[in-house]
């Protein structure tokens, strides 16, 4: 498995958000996590994806017992190992989108004529071949998130976390972005674990999990 988590717990303050959570994922699968707001799939991926670290239980991702690295570790594994779309693509506005997604290579350590070359690639896999140039106000919405995965893949992740990857998008647009994250997992083998409230996305998925009350029913 790419991801196994056991018993996880966290709470702030007095609020228990999630309450003894099992969780897998195996390489090359689609997982979607529902549920209504508050039901904890927030919290439960940014401990899967490392963002947060739980109160108990156990993560191991690809292999490595994450809970058990200290913050440089697990910040330098992250940044190898784990790839993240949220709602809102968070591209920098400064830079075009050949640069943004060479970025995270870029801090990974490789050379610049490395991640420009995966950039380019990456790019085109995402029908963007000819937008590198351009910064992020100067693309649409569906363009910028194309953006963002690519440069959430630049560093061959094990796993994509995607928060609500198509919240902010037109009809038309979230149907592109859908096909493109399956169009990906088909000619990568990329392990992705969506939390979405579309069901037509989740419906689309290997595996469909709904929270309620902290807990994966």
């Amino acid at each position: 498995m790419i991801i196994e988590a056991k018993g996880i717990h966290k709470s702030f303050g007095t609020l228990e958000v999630l309450k003894g959570v099992d969780f897998y994922a195996e390489k090359g699968e689609v997982v979607s996590i529902m549920g209504a707001s508050g039901a904890g799939k927030s919290t439960l991926l940014q401990i899967l994806g490392t963002l947060s670290r739980p109160d108990s239980g156990t993560l191991v991702i690809d292999g490595t017992d994450v809970a058990s690295l200290r913050d440089s570790a697990l910040s330098t594994f992250r940044g190898r190992r784990i790839g993240f779309v949220f709602q809102a693509h968070r591209l920098l506005p400064e830079f075009s989108a050949l640069e943004n997604v060479m970025m995270p290579a870029l801090i990974a350590g490789e050379s610049a004529a490395s991640a420009r070359e995966k950039a380019h690639r990456l790019l085109a896999d995402v029908g963007l071949t000819e937008r590198g140039s351009h910064k992020p106000s100067e693309l649409s919405g569906g363009e910028a998130q194309r953006v963002a995965i690519a440069r959430a893949l630049v560093n061959n992740p094990a796993v994509l976390f995607a928060d609500e990857p198509t919240g902010n998008l037109d009809s038309a647009t979230k149907a592109d972005i859908h096909r493109l994250l399956f169009e990906l997992r088909e000619r990568l083998g990329q392990t992705i674990v969506i939390v979405t409230h579309d069901p037509q996305l989740a419906e689309l998925c290997d595996r469909r999990l709904f929270m309620k009350d902290g807990r994966i029913e």
